[in-house]
């Protein structure tokens, strides 16, 4: 498990999304583009039940593309969960020597999208599996 430092701007985007989407927040991640919403298992649905304009509201308030997506107790569906979006195709795991490593396989015209601009987007969703997961490597599968 890595240290996590939750500074204020964190805390602000954490108690605005549960004040707009009105459901409790596992986790809040951010890079120069995007903030990642880890809501807790079973919830997502719940979210839009309460507030089904929730990520475009929040979009409009932070002002950066968001994602919000369901923990989950499983690593593959916790991963098939962050690459939703993207279409996932594939997910790969391949332990060697102690060490967990995650290969994913997303739609061929969402592979740009889900690397992001110099690769924020694939750092991030790699931090966010890393908080909960021993996983040494997650990385898309270029066809």
């Amino acid at each position: 498990m890595k240290e996590i430092t939750i500074d204020n701007k964190i805390l602000g985007y954490m108690a605005l999304f549960e004040k707009v989407a009105r459901v409790e927040l596992k986790e809040c991640l951010e890079n120069e583009d995007m903030v990642l919403f880890v809501v807790f298992e079973k919830k997502l649905s719940e979210m839009f039940k309460r507030n089904d304009n929730a990520i475009a509201e929040l979009k409009e308030r932070i002002n950066k593309h968001i994602l919000v997506v369901e923990y989950s107790r499983d690593l593959i569906m916790f991963v098939k969960n962050i690459f939703y979006r993207f279409g996932v195709k594939e997910i790969n795991i391949n332990w060697k020597e102690g060490q967990t490593n995650v290969l994913v396989t997303v739609e061929q015209n969402e592979v740009g999208k889900a690397i992001g601009k110099e690769g924020r987007n694939i750092k991030l969703f790699r931090d966010a599996v890393q908080r909960y997961y021993n996983v040494k490597s997650l990385n898309i599968k270029q066809i």
